[in-house]
């Protein structure tokens, strides 16, 4: 329970971003959203509606006209952690999961004509692509959120992988992996839109995992192949917040070569005392084993043998599926869990439900 000069008062912490706001006792959570410039999604405000639909992970609130709204439509919440927030009242501290929800200043997805302005290959397969907005646009995106290319006729998704930059406001940076004949296309089609001074376009700002708030624990950035695109934006704004906070950075690829941008996280490492890198090959090299200084096995199993307790860390992580549930499965038993656990696998492909 936390307390201003005044009146009693609640922290509520919205999950998986991680938004955190102060609400008045006697304050409806759906009011303290608003007057603090949190965006979430409304229509009725009474409860009708149900598009402010919630899950409750831990705490006790009162519904109010809840149950009552509910019966008079004859509809009953799926689950008794379901809860409305325009008629949520907190009566103690909460954590609640709500992908929908955005911090102050966060826009809605916009589609923009941007400038190619450079293909460069990063090794023999990934491409660093980078495209300017239009002069006097402004690019609203989170540390964290991808964007979807329109191109060979598709809308498809990249991760960001610079953080918003005042000094280049215009900037757009993706990483894209040349591995099959669809991304092959789509490379050409990008080289020749540089070539010819040509825009393709780009709507932004989207996913659900993404850094609003820089949190008090200590921070894992787990990711494979090209997921350290995602992963290299977050880490960016983090150094940029706070330049000591104790970051974790785990980059797991089957070969060296995959490390295409092995030198920046090492740079990192170099000029912050609380960041360390930590670069693993899933299998051990064979032959002169000296020419890999990292580490070798399974994300999770290196993982483990740096941390005994995950419980009091915020990890966010950028992988396959099988990736990330497996390591989420794994690290369980020391703390881990979705509420500490940050992906946008989340969403697009949940976890299955144990029985």
């Amino acid at each position: 329970m936390a307390k201003d000069s005044n009146t009693q008062s609640y922290i509520v912490t919205f999950k998986p971003s991680n938004l955190t706001i102060q609400v008045a006792a006697d304050q409806a959570l759906q009011e303290a959203c608003y007057e603090q410039g949190i965006i979430l999604p409304l229509s009725c405000e009474n409860g009708a509606c149900q598009i402010c639909e919630a899950q409750l992970l831990s705490g006790t609130l009162d519904q109010r006209q809840g149950y009552q709204v509910d019966l008079q439509k004859g509809q009953i919440l799926e689950s008794p952690n379901q809860v409305l927030l325009c008629l949520t009242y907190p009566l103690s501290d909460l954590e609640i999961y709500m992908p929908e929800i955005y911090a102050p200043g966060h826009s809605p997805a916009t589609t923009l004509a941007c400038q190619v302005s450079s293909v460069e290959a990063l090794n023999a397969s990934v491409y660093r692509i980078e495209l300017l907005a239009p002069a006097g646009s402004k690019l609203n995106y989170l540390p964290g959120q991808y964007l979807e290319l329109h191109v060979a006729d598709q809308q498809l998704p990249y991760s960001i992988a610079n953080a918003p930059d005042p000094e280049k406001p215009r900037r757009l940076e993706l990483q894209i992996s040349d591995h099959n004949d669809v991304t092959a296309s789509i490379i050409a089609e990008l080289k020749a839109a540089a070539d010819n001074r040509t825009t393709v376009k780009a709507t932004l700002a989207k996913g659900e995992c993404f850094l609003a708030e820089l949190p008090k624990q200590p921070i894992l950035l787990v990711c494979a192949g090209t997921g350290f695109s995602q992963i290299q934006c977050l880490a960016e704004a983090i150094l940029m917040q706070d330049p000591e906070h104790e970051v974790h950075l785990y980059w797991s690829n089957r070969t060296l070569d995959d490390f295409y941008l092995y030198d920046t996280p090492r740079q990192w490492q170099s000029q912050h005392t609380n960041f360390t890198f930590h670069p693993i090959l899933e299998t051990k090299l064979e032959g002169n084993a000296n020419s890999w200084q990292g580490r070798a096995g399974w994300i999770y199993e290196v993982i483990h043998e740096d941390f005994n307790d995950l419980s009091q860390v915020q990890m966010y992580a950028c992988g396959s599926p099988n990736m990330i549930h497996g390591t989420l499965d794994q690290l369980e038993k020391l703390g881990l869990s979705e509420n500490n656990m940050h992906s946008d696998v989340f969403s697009y492909a949940p976890r299955n439900k144990k029985n």
